[in-house]
């Protein structure tokens, strides 16, 4: 797991990598990280994940993040499609926001007749 602090330390950013073996270890670093950091606004990228891991990884780490900010934390979770964010949001998790993680764009989505301006484009 990568983390990155913000600037104001109130607000830090988590990237779930690949935990094929066990993904209970993603699990005990955040509840490390939430525990020993002063996090109330966290957002983790779980998008490397597939369904099941998680929504093992959001219940768990949510619950505890709960536990420790009841009412003034929030977790945003970014996951990599709409099914994996309609069945977090089943879950009716108080402090959760889902946002599905976007692609990388780049000027063939626009279509053939935008403008390129920048050089490293054409």
């Amino acid at each position: 797991m990568t983390t990155t602090d913000s600037q104001q330390a109130k607000e830090a950013y988590l990237k779930v990598g690949n935990y094929k073996e066990n993904i209970l270890e993603a699990v005990n670093e955040a509840k490390d990280y939430i525990s020993t950091t002063n996090c109330p606004l966290l957002n983790i990228d779980i998008s490397g994940l597939n369904m099941l891991d998680a929504l093992k990884v959001c219940v768990l780490s949510s619950t505890y993040h709960y536990a420790k900010y009841c009412n003034s934390g929030k977790i945003k979770w970014f996951v990599k499609d709409e099914r994996i964010k309609e069945q977090i949001e089943m879950l009716k998790l108080d402090n959760v926001e889902i946002e599905v993680k976007r692609a990388k764009r780049n000027y063939t989505d626009f279509g053939e007749r935008f403008t390129r301006r920048l050089s490293i484009c054409r």
